[in-house]
């Protein structure tokens, strides 16, 4: 007698929940997802044109953004909002590292701090970095992280991040 498996067991979306557990076939698919997600909410794409776009099914997109795309009036959009995690850099304690968050609004936010750091860095625009100061974001495991706002600080991460690409270029250590 065969043994038959449920095609809805087999089938199930499973939704990635933490982006250092999945492959980097699997997280190139995941980000090229996020990139027809905004492409469809900020240029007002179809899933098929940012799908051809990106160069990916939209299938795949499917498979990866689950609910936050949404038949409406027989035309597939995209929600406003998502929970899904996303890997970001960030600046902490005069460090760089790379933060977890879940959803598009923690996403935003550090992408905001991204702004003003370059503001304050490239233009010196003094008051770039109040927004920032005693702020902090949680990331997807629930740890805080604090936003370096310390201009010196800032500074040497910023060399730091140039000697570094010089020598990699360059394959130097």
């Amino acid at each position: 007698m065969k043994r038959t498996t449920s095609s809805s067991s087999s089938n199930k979306k499973r939704r990635i929940k933490d982006l250092d557990k999945i492959t980097p076939k699997q997280i190139s698919k995941y980000e090229d997802s996020l990139e027809v997600l905004q492409l469809m909410r900020k240029q007002k794409m179809t899933l098929t044109k940012a799908s051809k776009t990106v160069g990916i099914s939209s299938k795949t997109v499917k498979r990866h953004l689950g609910s936050v795309i949404q038949k409406k009036s027989n035309r597939i959009i995209a929600k406003q909002n998502d929970n899904l995690p996303r890997k970001i850099r960030m600046y902490q304690n005069g460090k760089e590292i790379w933060v977890q968050v879940r959803g598009n609004k923690r996403a935003a936010e550090i992408a905001k701090y991204h702004g003003a750091v370059g503001r304050r860095l490239n233009q010196g625009q003094a008051d770039a970095m109040k927004n920032f100061e005693n702020k902090s974001i949680k990331d997807s495991k629930g740890k805080i992280h604090k936003f370096e706002t310390n201009l010196k600080k800032l500074q040497d991460i910023a060399q730091r991040r140039e000697e570094s690409e010089f020598f990699s270029i360059y394959g130097g250590k």
